[in-house]
């Protein structure tokens, strides 16, 4: 526990020094191939020099994002139709007065600073919002077609949030060099947004000059799903005993509870299938049962509530805890009944266990039929709280149900009794 004198500084979980490292394999193949190509697409509506020196593309939080535009520009935002999001494309304002330079007719750069766009510069910005967008929508159009059109134009940083603060972007950032200046083009897209497409360019990486899946890589996991191996348990019966009538179990009792009709397969403690037992060759086998329980059987293992990944959690509320006092002496004493009746152990009893691999587990079928590693007429496995304790036999018991009766304990637990026993 802290101590309360200590300083405690909050933590951000999502500081790219501490955030595991996030890359677009898309914008790193894509980006610098629209950019040369908005280069170009400007030169032809300006008919000046328009040369691409460098294109930086790194995944940061969209307040990063939006902190590093330059404060004189015009951007556009777009839908990224048919994706989920929104594209923002932000032109520096230098550049922009670079081509209305140009276009107008002058020869040398003037060195002053901006502060706003005129009327003219904020029509042929938009300009070539416009041509930008169409040439990203053109690059894409062998991955997705993308319909990148316009539906706002900003030039003040407030109105530009297409996302969260801290949500992960994809920024792309031309530098761009003219006859009388340079400048920046860039383009914010959120990372979630083509995290799906990933998987569609490793398919068609043909048309981004790849090599195609990689063939090792799919050969490894083959050979992994053909020797990895997994444990199946099967139970026959399983129940939450309170810890008094647990320890009260003696050799000779009857487990309060009956067998059920099928066995259940057991795999890291999720419940995988049913199976129908019996024996065949010297062993207890299991066959594999269609996944099917009739509603009403008290037999039957019972379905737990689950909490799914689409159901919101509530936000806990913070409680400081009160300062605890010494209690004087005669207090009232906790009895050892009122917490042995509340507290409850798991107990199962498990018919048997095998071991198949990945990939037979994958082909299993109904009417399959495991062997188990129990022979016939061995004492079946009782466990509590997922721990070996003792050894059971079936016995027959009222209503033509059947029950197991506690035969031993194993040899771990026989040992830690005879260590506890003065």
């Amino acid at each position: 526990m802290l101590d309360d004198s200590q300083d405690v500084e909050l933590l951000d979980l999502l500081d790219p020094m501490r955030a595991p490292l996030l890359r677009s394999i898309l914008m790193e193949t894509l980006a610098d191939r629209f950019m040369r190509q908005i280069a170009f697409v400007l030169f032809q509506r300006m008919r000046h020099s328009v040369q691409l020196l460098s294109c930086i593309q790194n995944v940061i939080t969209h307040e990063s994002a939006m902190s590093a535009l330059p404060e004189v520009m015009l951007a556009g935002i777009s839908e990224l139709t048919p994706l989920r999001g929104r594209m923002l494309l932000a032109i520096d304002g230098d550049l922009i007065g670079a081509m209305v330079d140009a276009m107008c007719g002058a020869t040398s750069a003037h060195p002053f600073e901006r502060y706003e766009l005129s009327a003219l510069e904020t029509r042929v910005g938009k300009q070539i919002v416009d041509l930008a967008f169409a040439t990203v929508s053109e690059t894409f159009t062998p991955i997705v077609p993308l319909e990148l059109q316009a539906i706002a134009y900003e030039n003040a940083t407030g109105m530009l949030a297409i996302a969260d603060g801290q949500d992960w972007m994809i920024a792309v950032t031309g530098i761009f060099e003219t006859e009388l200046g340079s400048g920046t083009i860039r383009v914010i897209v959120p990372y979630s947004a083509f995290e799906t497409l990933e998987a569609k360019i490793a398919n068609q990486s043909g048309l981004l000059g790849g090599r195609g899946p990689d063939e090792n890589w799919t050969s490894g996991v083959e050979m992994l799903t053909d020797s990895t191996k997994v444990e199946l348990s099967f139970e026959l019966a399983r129940a939450d005993l309170p810890l008094a009538v647990f320890q009260a179990l003696r050799p000779g009792d009857v487990l309060p509870f009956h067998l059920w009709p099928h066995a259940v397969a057991v795999a890291g403690g999720v419940d995988l299938f049913l199976a129908d037992y019996g024996q065949r060759d010297g062993h207890v086998c299991c066959q594999v049962s269609a996944p099917t329980t009739e509603e009403g059987d008290d037999n039957m293992p019972e379905q737990k509530d689950r909490i799914t990944g689409a159901e919101k959690l509530i936000e806990p509320e913070r409680v400081e805890l009160e300062r605890l006092q010494n209690q004087p002496r005669g207090a009232t004493a906790i009895t050892a009944k009122a917490v042995l009746d509340r507290v409850q152990v798991a107990v199962a009893v498990e018919l048997g266990r095998t071991q198949i691999t990945v990939k037979e587990l994958r082909a299993l079928r109904h009417g399959q039929i495991l062997q188990l590693d129990q022979m016939i007429g061995e004492p079946l496995a009782i466990f509590a709280n997922g721990q070996k304790l003792a050894y059971g036999e079936v016995v027959a018991v009222a209503n033509d149900r059947y029950g197991v009766r506690v035969t031993a304990l194993t040899e771990d637990a026989a040992r830690q009794s005879e260590d506890e026993t003065p």
